[in-house]
C-alpha cells in the first residue's frame, strides 16, 4: 500500500510563533531607526539641552546606537532557527546576553576608533564608560524583551482566536456537507445502483478527508483527485448540465495546497450556480504558480436570481480564515460576482512536500 507522508515542520513552524518576530522586515528596521533616532536625541538633550545643542554629539551617539540596534537585530534574526527549539524564557535570557555582548564590542570599536585612531594616541578601554553603556543597555533590553513577550501573548491570543473560529465554522460545514452529498447519492440508488456504490466509496474518502482538521497541508495532485470524487458524484446526479473545465490545473506532485481548500468552492458553485440553471453550466478552475504564490481561481455561471450566490458565505468565511491562520498576511482570498458569473480566487505561499514514503 501506497502511502505519502508529507513533513510536519511545515505545520509545526506554522503553528509556532516566534519570541523574537520578524526583525528584519522593512517595517521592523523602520522602526528601529526610529527608535535610534528617538534614543540619541534624547541623549543630546540631557548632555547639552537645547540651548547649546550638539549637532555632532547627535550624529555620533545615532550611528552609534543604529549599530548597536540594527546589529543586535541582525545577529537575533540569525539565531531564530535556533530559538525556535527551545522555551520561551530561555530564548528571552539568550537574547539578552546576545544584546550585551554585542553592545560591549560596539561600544569597544567606538573607543578604539575615537581615541586610537581618530585622535592618534594610546588606545586603553575606558571600562567604566563601558560598565555605564552596559547598564543603560540592560535597562533598555529589559524593556525590549518585556515589550517582546507581551507581543508574543498578543500574537498567540489572536492565533487561538482564529483557530476557535475556525473550528466553529468546520464543525459546521460537516454536516452540512455530508447532507448534500448523501442527498445525491440518494438520487442514485434506484435507478443506478452500480453509480450508487461507487458514489458510497467516493463519500468515505471525502469525508475521511473532512475529519483530518482544517490546518492540514496536502499535495495538490491529493487534493485534486478528491475534487474528482466529489465531481463524480455530482456528476451522477446532473447529468450533463454538469461541466467542469480544469484550466492549467498542473501545479506538481510536490506542491502543497491546504486539505479541502477547493471542494468547498466546488460545491458552492455547483449548488448556487450549476443547480440552479436548467441548462447547467461550465464550473472554470484554474490553478497555476505565480513565482513564489499558488494562485487559484473557481468561476461558474449564475441564475438571474441574486439568490443564487447567498450561501457562499460559510464556505467563503471558512477559507479565508484558514489561509489567514495558516500563511498570515501574504495570503489572500476574494470573491466577486459580475457579468453573470460568480469569481473566487486564492493566493496563498508558494510550498513543497519534503518527502514521499512507500509502506
Amino acid at each position: 500500500m501506497q502511502r505519502r507522508e508529507v513533513d510536519k515542520p511545515l505545520n509545526d513552524r506554522i503553528s509556532r510563533i516566534s519570541f523574537i518576530g520578524d526583525l528584519l522586515t522593512p517595517q521592523s528596521l523602520l522602526l528601529i531607526v526610529l527608535l535610534a533616532v528617538l534614543l540619541s536625541l534624547s541623549l543630546t538633550i540631557l548632555k547639552s539641552g537645547l540651548q547649546n545643542f550638539d549637532w555632532f554629539l547627535l550624529g555620533m551617539s545615532g550611528m552609534y546606537i543604529i549599530w548597536c540596534l540594527l546589529g543586535a537585530a541582525t545577529i537575533l534574526s540569525w539565531c531564530k532557527p535556533f530559538f525556535q527549539k527551545t522555551s520561551t524564557a530561555y530564548t528571552a535570557g539568550i537574547s539578552f546576553v546576545i544584546g550585551l555582548c554585542w553592545v560591549t564590542v560596539v561600544t569597544v570599536t567606538a573607543q578604539w576608533l575615537a581615541s586610537g585612531v581618530m585622535q592618534g594616541e594610546a588606545w586603553n578601554i575606558d571600562f567604566w564608560q563601558v560598565a555605564d553603556t552596559l547598564a543603560v543597555a540592560s535597562l533598555i533590553l529589559g524593556v525590549g524583551m518585556r515589550y517582546a513577550y507581551l507581543s508574543l501573548q498578543f500574537r498567540l491570543r489572536e492565533q487561538s482566536v482564529l483557530h476557535a473560529r475556525l473550528d466553529a465554522l468546520h464543525s459546521r460545514i460537516r454536516p452540512h456537507f455530508l447532507f448534500n452529498t448523501l442527498n445525491s447519492i440518494s438520487s442514485l440508488i434506484s435507478v443506478e445502483p452500480m453509480k450508487a456504490e461507487q458514489a458510497v466509496e467516493d463519500l468515505a474518502a471525502l469525508f475521511r478527508a473532512n475529519l483530518q482538521g482544517g490546518m492540514s497541508m496536502v499535495p495538490w495532485v491529493e487534493e485534486r483527485d478528491l475534487c474528482e470524487r466529489y465531481l463524480r458524484i455530482e456528476n451522477a446526479r446532473l447529468g450533463d448540465r454538469l461541466k467542469v473545465d480544469w484550466q492549467q490545473a498542473e501545479l506538481g506532485d510536490k506542491v502543497l495546497v491546504p486539505s479541502l481548500l477547493l471542494q468547498p468552492l466546488l460545491e458552492n458553485a455547483i449548488l448556487h450556480g450549476i443547480q440552479q440553471l436548467p441548462d447547467g453550466g461550465s464550473v472554470v478552475v484554474k490553478a497555476r504558480l505565480n513565482g513564489d504564490m499558488v494562485e487559484i481561481d473557481i468561476i461558474n455561471p449564475l441564475a438571474s436570481t441574486a439568490e443564487s450566490a447567498s450561501g457562499n458565505g460559510m464556505a467563503n468565511e471558512n477559507i479565508r480564515l484558514r489561509l489567514q491562520v495558516l500563511f498570515g498576511d501574504r495570503a489572500k482570498f476574494s470573491a466577486s460576482q459580475s457579468n453573470g458569473h460568480y469569481h473566487a480566487h486564492a493566493s496563498f505561499p508558494l510550498a513543497y512536500e519534503r518527502r514521499a514514503m512507500a509502506r
